[in-house]
């Protein structure tokens, strides 16, 4: 028994020094990160380009499913990083439509910086201790590693199946995506048609309507597409789950507002409270019909 206390005493000692190394390098790679005004995902979105790009560079979703995160999340990321520099939308000559998110000089000069200072950091910590607690670090290490490479871990490819049931599927995910990014799109076009109304631009607002007419028939095409369009009692229930909802957060807000009776804050909330209890008496009602 003691020798098996003494050993996970050993195993904790080793995890520790790991975690402690772990948190060193972390702290030295935020060093380099914030006075390049990144955040540390921005510059994981830029490292994976560096490492995986090339000069091609890489697709919107090629980099979503590196970096694990979602098209319209990464479509964001990436227009920020365009908008300070750090990445260019080069159009592709397979296909217009689309574009390969590269690397401009810019990036490739932090990523040369960061050599010199990653020398540096090493020279800093490793390099303090002598050539013979370096080579037995070094001998012990090497070990370890031949040890830890034993079990076989799922590729890259393996974790990310490329089969056609999986493109599919990730095609309607994108696809439902660009459906929410529509219809958020419509209501804006909707919201500043009726303010350049009011401002007599009536031009503008002309655009804007017809800009949203065709976005709802975008939208329409694309819930055809996906399936919803025949599943329009499913739909309608979510509207009025979803109207429920909101009804519900605006009576907290209005509550909760740290506001007096005749400020314009609360006045605004209470009518929408107001309407949105008239919308959800209205879809709940033709629900029920449709119920029936």
């Amino acid at each position: 028994m003691s020798k098996n206390r003494e050993f996970n005493k050993e195993i904790d000692f080793v995890m520790r020094v790991m975690h402690h190394a772990q948190a060193a390098v972390k702290s030295r790679f935020i060093q380099d990160v914030v006075p390049n005004r990144l955040t540390v995902v921005q510059f994981n979105a830029i490292q994976h380009l560096h490492w995986f790009g090339g000069e091609a560079g890489m697709y919107v979703s090629e980099l979503g499913e590196h970096l694990g995160l979602a098209h319209n999340t990464v479509s964001g990321l990436v227009n920020r990083l365009e908008k300070h520099g750090w990445v260019v939308r080069c159009k592709c000559d397979e296909d217009r439509r689309r574009a390969r998110i590269q690397l401009t000089p810019q990036s490739e000069e932090l990523f040369q910086e960061r050599v010199q200072y990653a020398a540096d950091f090493w020279e800093q910590t490793i390099g303090q201790l002598s050539d013979e607690e370096r080579e037995n670090l070094l001998g012990s290490l090497k070990k370890l590693k031949h040890v830890m490479a034993k079990p076989v871990w799922p590729s890259y490819a393996q974790m990310h199946p490329r089969d056609a049931d999986h493109l599919r599927e990730k095609f309607e995910t994108e696809l439902d995506e660009l459906v929410q990014a529509k219809l958020k799109l419509v209501g804006i076009r909707l919201i500043l048609a009726k303010i350049a109304e009011k401002r007599n631009e009536h031009e503008l607002a002309a655009y804007l309507n017809q800009a949203a007419s065709e976005e709802i028939h975008h939208t329409n095409q694309l819930f055809s597409l996906l399936g919803h369009g025949e599943d329009f009692h499913t739909l309608l229930s979510s509207l009025v789950d979803e109207d429920k909802v909101v009804y519900e957060e605006l009576l907290t807000l209005t509550e909760n507002a740290p506001c007096n009776e005749d400020d314009e804050e609360l006045i605004l909330l209470q009518q929408m409270l107001q309407d949105s209890h008239r919308y959800k008496r209205w879809f709940s009602k033709v629900q029920k019909q449709k119920n029936r």
